[in-house]
């Protein structure tokens, strides 16, 4: 079996790691035009980060759609514990598990049931393989709607785009962003993000990843932002947790590919177990 199929299951629930995009965010609601006011970077950033989503453990069920050409549905329970692990169990049909992903820090495991094999390795295989600089980080992120690695103290450039009603927050300049998104000549020369912030909530709508080195880029759009709910907490004590439901991806690597999921609603902090136990019959996808 090859190494693109023994790893279907996979490539689909890591979001793919860089893409390509020109959507603009529609709100659910009727969109109301407002007056953006100029504000300094550093207050941007501080307020992105006082408002990204925070949480001790996750779970939630989930609808992935996966187009490539041709468009794949299933269903997914995802559970995550903040900074240490997602699991998904992909259910596609009639509720019967076809294969199960145990991602932490260091490692990424991989039942495929209807193959009887499994994966267990480390990113860098993963990375050589897929043209990418992943990290545990980084898809604990583009699952939650937050950002990556942005710090008050890092060369950070802001603005307002007026097109898209948003701040714009970003390591690069909006102009070669813009570039990179047209692919352009002067395109982006480094690994960069760019942010397009909600001017009321400060959440993020917009993502842009880019990587040079690969030629490869990400781009998320997020809506559909709601409370999650905390059977352990008052629910107005997480009125400001806002997280995305639907998320949309545009995977651009040597293919376009796009993939939607609809999260229903987000239990926190609730006990959770990660279980994944490999049958001894399975065969081993080899590094």
């Amino acid at each position: 079996m090859s190494k693109t199929k023994s790893l279907y299951w996979f490539s689909l629930l890591l979001l793919g790691f860089f893409i390509y995009s020109c959507k603009v965010q529609e709100n659910e609601t009727e969109k109301v035009k407002i007056r953006l006011k100029p504000h300094p970077t550093k207050f941007l950033v501080q307020q992105l980060l006082d408002n990204e989503f925070k949480f001790n453990t996750l779970s939630t069920k989930a609808s992935f759609t996966y187009d490539n050409g041709k468009t794949t549905s299933f269903k997914a329970h995802l559970r995550i514990r903040k900074d240490s692990a997602i699991w998904v169990s992909i259910t596609p049909l009639l509720g019967i598990e076809m294969a199960r992903v145990l991602i932490t820090q260091d490692t990424v495991k991989i039942i495929n049931r209807s193959s009887s094999e499994y994966f267990v390795g480390d990113y860098d295989y993963l990375n050589t393989m897929f043209g990418a600089d992943l990290d545990y980080q980084m898809i604990e992120a583009l699952l939650t709607g937050n950002s990556l690695d942005f710090e008050i103290n890092d060369k950070i450039y802001s603005s307002i785009d007026r097109k898209k009603d948003f701040y714009f927050v970003s390591t690069e300049k909006k102009r070669k962003v813009r570039k990179e998104i047209k692919k352009d000549k002067g395109k982006i020369k480094t690994q960069a993000q760019a942010l397009w912030l909600d001017p009321i909530t400060f959440k993020i709508n917009e993502l842009l990843l880019t990587t040079p080195q690969s030629d490869n880029s990400l781009n998320c759009v997020y809506t559909n932002f709601k409370n999650p709910i905390n059977s352990n907490t008052p629910q107005d004590s997480i009125v400001n947790q806002l997280v995305p439901h639907d998320l949309h991806y545009i995977l651009k690597t040597d293919t376009t590919n796009t993939i939607d999921i609809e999260y229903s609603k987000i239990t926190l902090d609730n006990f959770l177990t990660f279980p994944f136990n490999i049958p001894e019959k399975y065969e081993q996808i080899k590094q």
